[in-house]
């Protein structure tokens, strides 16, 4: 299974796109304010909306504006027709609806500013909830002094310990200045600073990859080194640093020939992983998968499964398939998708970004799939023709979850596990440093390669760990396998368990008649 959801382009959308019928496309802005006097604590312009720039402005609009409550949930809407609105959009001839909640654990306001196009039951739902569920609880908090100094100093941290560097790096040409700017939300308010990285979503499928299907010692080590970042943060920043991992297990598995109760077994033994090693007292790694961004907190307004009716999706690897889990990617894909048709016609035009994505995909996952029992008797050619609609559905795939991220982490400093410019909004990490456990492709040669294709990353998920002598590394299970058939090695798989040791890893050692010949 390939982590995805960073793979999509850094660029933001430039303008409204009417084609597709996402509710993600019609959202213009969040922000939350002070509910008598109007004060803005926080606010997020999207898709070249300006209301953060003309908020006073915006503000004398929206007092002479009718509110309308919505039943006893709490939400109240204001029409602002068109001719008044597109002073703040970039829009013609479109109204657009303001929506607010007043939660009861919150002193503050939170709104939502949404194109009025194609209302139906699903974008009324959909609005309610990313408004309860967007993560502006502590925009209220006051700034308190030194956040840029502290700023600084996590900025400084990143770059020197956690922040994965390319030949293309841009973090030196506005990179570490958008870095700086989102790290001052949190220390301007001397909170902790949250991170999200869409990461861990399950084993491959490919048994050349890896041992088996649940967590071992690759994430064993990750999860280490991720804990141990957040406490050297707490050494000069005392509020300290927490990691939301947001698995997109759940997102892909029906595409890459995993089992939906798989996903949910290898999760829970990560978390198991974590309670183990976690330091107390320490807040350092926190957990959310899809399911748990849609049908967990409150719920403002009632959802019903016939919302999503009309949402079928394409299964192409005889996966087995969860109720619950599918649910949640038509949630996914009828809130989120905002392919409108382009990605068919950007992956036929010769150079395209889109069509070396679409390239990068498909033969990723000829790779990925290549052992699975589904494809077995299917011809090379049939086979790849899947391959192709399977990287088809994963690109748009990747793009929902990025923009539902996008909207319920409106704050948080975006982490990803694949190679980026580091120019923002997301900024590529090494979540197994060369400390713990080095990267090789060949026992004979233990020099760490480089990776030029930015979407095969080294990961625990597509690897597993050898321990040769007193120390560790990352590669394919065929490399031990290759390694023991030659004869030169001789060792087997050693299961965790242990306080120390908790995730399972091969052990090999050269034979002692080829070290004699050495």
């Amino acid at each position: 299974m390939k982590n995805t959801e960073d793979t999509s382009s850094d660029e933001s959308a430039t303008c409204y796109k009417t084609e597709d019928l996402s509710t993600y496309s019609k959202v213009l802005c969040l922000y939350t304010r002070e509910p008598d006097s109007y004060q803005l604590y926080a606010i997020e312009d999207k898709q070249s909306a300006c209301f953060s720039q003309r908020w006073e402005k915006f503000l004398e609009l929206l007092k002479h504006t009718v509110s309308r409550e919505i039943g006893t949930s709490g939400i109240s809407e204001r029409t602002i027709e068109a001719e008044a609105a597109v002073e703040f959009t970039c829009l013609q001839g479109v109204p657009i609806k303001v929506t607010e909640l007043r939660r009861n654990d919150e002193g503050q306001t939170r709104g939502i500013i949404t194109i009025i196009e194609n209302e139906n039951d699903f974008s009324h739902w959909m609005i309610s909830h990313i408004l309860e569920q967007t993560r502006m609880d502590l925009d209220e908090k006051p700034a308190v002094g030194h956040g840029k100094l502290y700023a600084e100093m996590f900025t400084d941290y990143f770059a020197q310990n956690l922040k994965n560097t390319t030949k293309n790096d841009q973090w030196g040409e506005g990179g570490r200045e958008y870095f700086l700017e989102k790290t001052r939300y949190f220390t301007d308010r001397f909170l902790k600073i949250e991170c999200i990285l869409p990461a861990f979503p399950c084993k491959s499928s490919n048994i050349e990859k890896v041992h088996g299907v649940f967590p071992d010692k690759g994430e064993e080590l990750a999860l280490r080194r991720l804990a141990a970042a957040t406490q050297e943060v707490r050494k000069f920043y005392p509020p300290g640093m927490k990691i939301w991992i947001v698995s997109d297990g759940h997102v892909f598995s029906d595409c890459i020939g995993v089992d939906d109760d798989v996903v949910d077994e290898y999760t829970d033994r990560l978390h198991g992983f974590y309670q183990n090693l976690a330091v107390p007292g320490n807040d350092a790694i926190g957990f959310a998968g899809l399911k748990e961004l849609f049908f967990t907190g409150e719920t403002v307004l009632d959802f019903d499964e016939e919302m999503v009716s009309d949402i079928e999706l394409p299964h192409y690897t005889g996966s087995k398939i969860c109720e619950n889990s599918e649910l949640s990617r038509r949630i996914l894909m009828k809130g989120f998708d905002t392919d409108d048709g382009s990605l068919r016609k950007q992956i036929l035009i010769p150079g395209h970004p889109r069509l070396h994505l679409f390239r990068g995909f498909s033969k990723f996952m000829i790779d990925d799939l290549s052992h699975l029992a589904h494809f077995k008797n299917v011809s090379r050619k049939c086979f790849k023709k899947v391959v192709s609609k399977v990287a088809f559905e994963m690109i748009k795939r990747n793009d929902a979850y990025s923009n539902l991220v996008e909207l319920l982490f409106p704050h948080h400093m975006r982490f990803s596990i694949h190679a980026h410019t580091n120019s923002g909004p997301k900024f590529g990490v090494k979540i197994i440093s060369g400390n713990q456990c080095r990267t090789v492709k060949s026992l004979e040669s233990l020099d760490e390669p480089s990776f030029e294709d930015l979407l095969h990353i080294p990961t625990p998920w597509h690897n597993c760990v050898i321990k040769l002598g007193d120390a560790y590394y990352l590669t394919k299970s065929k490399v031990v396998f290759e390694a023991i058939t030659s004869g030169l090695y001789e060792g087997q798989w050693k299961e965790g368990g242990e306080q120390k040791n908790l995730g399972g890893h091969f052990v090999l050692k050269k034979k002692m008649h080829v070290q004699k010949q050495m």
